[in-house]
């Protein structure tokens, strides 16, 4: 059939047949338009912000983990001093504390989190663990360290 042909049939249809096919025609767009552009859209904003929300829970988590960044101990004391001083915010512990020249020999107990994160930071603030051995008791850990 040539184009003239469906120009002719749509000519001898009724008024009312051409809108119900105008209004069908717009309809099918429609839903092509929704399932097609819309749809995709709007479920790729949801993912993006699902994972802003968890990009955003994570850095919450990440900066709650991060250590303190100033320097507890303070470079000009003594060893022994900043030990000492930095153990008591801790609630760690202490079963035995030796001293000779630079050196410091540790014996001390607690729950493994406060103990670790004391650890870190005396490595941090520039203490050298010479050795470290830990030991588990009952809930709690035993920590034999020589400092220098």
């Amino acid at each position: 059939m040539k184009s003239d042909d469906y120009v002719q049939r749509w000519r001898r249809l009724s008024r009312r047949e051409r809108g119900l096919i105008l209004l069908l025609m717009a309809g099918l767009l429609g839903g092509a338009v929704f399932t097609w552009i819309w749809q995709p859209s709007v479920q790729r904003l949801e993912a993006l912000e699902r994972q802003y929300r968890q990009q955003q829970a994570f850095a919450i988590q990440l900066d709650r983990a991060q250590p303190p960044s100033s320097s507890a101990f303070d470079a000009t004391q003594p060893l022994s001093l900043r030990i000492s001083e930095s153990l008591n915010s801790t609630g760690l512990e202490v079963q035995q504390m030796d001293s000779d020249n630079e050196q410091i020999r540790l014996t001390l107990s607690g729950p493994p989190e406060p103990l670790l994160l004391w650890l870190d930071r005396l490595e941090r603030d520039g203490v050298v663990l010479q050795s470290l051995s830990l030991e588990p008791r009952d809930n709690l850990l035993e920590a034999r360290l020589q400092l220098r």
